[in-house]
């Protein structure tokens, strides 16, 4: 039996039949895959200023790691490579030779920005190295380098000479307190060094953890496969192990100030044909700097490297005088075939120390 549709069912069945039609689905776009080492998003467009050693980029470029972490380096950035040790360019090349020049630009622009801990900088450059197809083993020393030798910075609280004006508008010097984030570098690699990383990484193929927590110490302590004699200590090496665990905190000197010190000490002396960083400008209207300010900031900067590296390393001092305190260059020596004590690539470090005998920052590799 048929039974009459009313209008009023009709429409009922007009709906149901409507809402049982399949609505149109929206499909998310697909995110872009992020591989074992992250990806690169642009070109390295740059242009070489007239010094030969920096570009200025011409466009953005991106690195993203592989937790997915954005690494710009903006238009308008400059870069030199300067974040990676000059001593291993001579095996590795220089940094914007080969496959790894992307990695260190976005590398140079995280150590100068200095906005996220230096570990996690490091461990960038060698993700995005292996992103860029660098070799595993490569990869991997350039990353004891960088994570060992490479910049570090933290942020310091420091009493600074500021101008300002007095009562009567004139303007005079007044010590302001500010904090800030500066370097605070280990000192720079020694070709010995050098080569124990090369022997370290070819013959351990280390993983990244591994290379981390392979500090200086553990580096001069590790038998060399092939040599005779029990491994280096830090006392035998003229460049002694690093205390990579250690947090850096302010060094002063116990030495007494420089008015009241009497014994020279020689052998810190400077030979002006071997530096090659130019001095910077004294402040204006300085006073000269007397042999016991020299002996004693001289000594200051000794002491810390000492206690940064473990034991004594042979070096040239050189001081200048900057607005509240020094800033000491210093260029370390190494044993040539013929015996004699030179300078090396990228054996540089400079210290600034405050009046008051408080190390700053130190900066390595400044040439």
């Amino acid at each position: 039996m048929r039974l009459p549709l009313r209008p009023g069912w009709i429409c009922l069945l007009a709906v149901a039949i409507a809402g049982c039609k399949p609505s149109p689905e929206v499909v998310p776009e697909p995110e872009r895959p992020i591989s074992d080492f992250g990806r690169f998003e642009g070109e390295v467009v740059a242009v070489w200023e007239p010094d030969g050693r920096k570009m200025t980029l011409r466009e953005d470029f991106t690195y993203f790691d592989p937790r997915g972490h954005r690494w710009l380096a903006p238009t308008g950035a400059a870069v030199d490579g300067a974040s990676i040790p000059r001593l291993f360019w001579t095996v590795i090349g220089g940094p914007f030779e080969g496959k790894y020049r992307n990695a260190s630009v976005v590398h140079d622009i995280g150590c100068v920005e200095m906005q996220q801990p230096w570990e996690d900088v490091h461990r960038m450059f060698y993700e995005a190295c292996r992103c860029s197809g660098v070799d595993e083993t490569q990869a991997k020393m350039m990353y004891y380098a960088v994570h060992h030798f490479g910049p570090r910075w933290q942020r310091i609280v420091e009493n600074v000479i500021e101008q300002v004006a007095d009562a009567t508008g004139k303007m005079v010097d007044q010590e302001v307190t500010v904090q800030h984030t500066v370097r605070i570098d280990p000192p720079p690699p020694t070709p010995d060094e050098l080569e124990q990383v090369q022997a370290f990484i070819a013959e351990d193929d280390p993983e990244p953890l591994a290379i981390e927590r392979f500090n200086r110490d553990s580096l001069h302590r590790r038998p060399r496969r092939g040599r005779e004699g029990p491994p280096r200590t830090a006392a035998d090496d003229s460049s002694p192990g690093e205390r990579h665990d250690s947090v850096h905190k302010p060094h002063r000197s116990a030495d007494a100030p420089p008015s009241r010190r009497t014994a020279p000490d020689r052998s810190s002396e400077n030979q002006q044909g071997r530096w090659s960083s130019s001095p910077g400008a004294p402040p204006r209207g300085a006073p000269p700097l007397g042999q016991d300010e020299q002996e004693w900031a001289t000594q200051i900067v000794r002491q810390y490297l000492e206690q940064q590296a473990g034991a004594s390393r042979p070096a040239e001092y050189r001081v200048e005088r900057g607005r509240g305190g020094f800033r000491v260059l210093v260029q370390f020596l190494h044993e040539d075939d013929q015996g004699q004590m030179v300078p090396y690539i990228g054996g540089t470090c400079i210290v600034r120390i405050s009046r008051d005998g408080q190390v700053l920052e130190s900066v390595s590799g400044s040439e």
